[in-house]
Formats: C-alpha cells, sequence, structure tokens
C-alpha cells in the first residue's frame, strides 16, 4: 500500500475512533471524519464509500492485528490463556477498545469487535479444551469463555481499568479454570 493511501486511511481511522469516545458512532458525519482527519472529501471516498466502510476497514486491520499479537502470545509464551494478551492488547490500544466495546461504541461496534476476537480465539480454545463429552459441546465451551471474556473486558474499559491487564487475566482465569474443568469433571 502507498505511503499516503495508508496515512490517509490510518488518520480516517483515528478520526473516526476520537469522534466514537467524543460523541458515539450515530451522530458521526463523513463531515466530521474529514474535518478530524484534515483530509479532502476527495480523499476519503477514493479510499472509503462511507463511515460504515471505514469501520468495516478498520475492524478487519484491528482484528489482523489482534490475531498477530494472539499468535505471537501463543507461540513465545506457551501459555494456552487467551486472556493476557487479550488485556493487554486492549490495554495498548484503549482508545480503540472503548471506542469499539464501550458505552459509546453500540451495539454494531461492539458485534464487530465480539467477531473480531471471537474469530482469533476459537482457533486457540478449541486446542486446550477437553473434547468428547457430548452433553458439553466444545463449541459451547468456547462460545462461553469468549462471551464471559468479552464481558469482562467491556466492564473493565467502561470502569475506566481499574486492575492491571496482569490482574485482570489471572481473574478471568481463576474464574473460567474453577468452572470449565469442573463442567468437565477434571
Amino acid at each position: 500500500m502507498d505511503r499516503r493511501v495508508r496515512r490517509s486511511r490510518q488518520l480516517s481511522w483515528q478520526a473516526l475512533v476520537g469522534l466514537i469516545l467524543e460523541k458515539g458512532y450515530d451522530r458521526i458525519t463523513v463531515q466530521d471524519i474529514i474535518d478530524r482527519a484534515d483530509i479532502g472529501r476527495s480523499t476519503f471516498y477514493a479510499h472509503f464509500t462511507d463511515k460504515d466502510d471505514l469501520l468495516l476497514s478498520g475492524l478487519e486491520e484491528f482484528g489482523a492485528a489482534f490475531e498477530d499479537n494472539l499468535k505471537q502470545h501463543f507461540a513465545t509464551r506457551g501459555d494456552p490463556s487467551p486472556a493476557l494478551p487479550v488485556f493487554q492488547h486492549a490495554y495498548e490500544n484503549r482508545d480503540v477498545y472503548r471506542a469499539l466495546a464501550g458505552n459509546r461504541g453500540g451495539e454494531v461496534l461492539r458485534d464487530g469487535l465480539r467477531r473480531q476476537v471471537s474469530e482469533a480465539m476459537a482457533h486457540h480454545l478449541g486446542e486446550v479444551i477437553p473434547v468428547g463429552d457430548p452433553a458439553l459441546p466444545s463449541e459451547v465451551t468456547v462460545e462461553f469463555l469468549i462471551s464471559s471474556l468479552l464481558g469482562l473486558l467491556a466492564w473493565w474499559l467502561d470502569s475506566d481499568m481499574p486492575y492491571a491487564p496482569e490482574q485482570m487475566a489471572d481473574m478471568y482465569m481463576k474464574l473460567a479454570l474453577q468452572g470449565v474443568p469442573a463442567a468437565y469433571g477434571i
């Protein structure tokens, strides 16, 4: 991707995130984004059809970065827990996460973030979930773990991150590791 194209896209994404935090996604116009990013209207429309297209594009890139973060975590630490890289990534990208998962983001954004995180984590969780219990399919367990993690993440963001990422990951794992193994009789 050309450097100018990358810069325009990045400025547009940063403008969108900042505006979501200020006024909520539904109240943002393309003109707001153009003004905040300090780009021309034709530049914006050369890259995006509307603010929804900008959002989807940003979520794709954000999801790819999140997936890379997870892969690096699992490759270097040997830790099967997805909680720590999620909370660390959220901490490092707090404005984006607050915009997407917080109260200002709205349901559409939370669904988009959920989809990105779920897709990235499902594979990794599937590798550590016991199989063979027909009364408790692994996809139900994965959904439970992802839903509880994302719910806790949203609370943490909306509460201004009162605990460090490592503390949040530890608390999540204590809660998750008590229930899931017990359900499988482990």
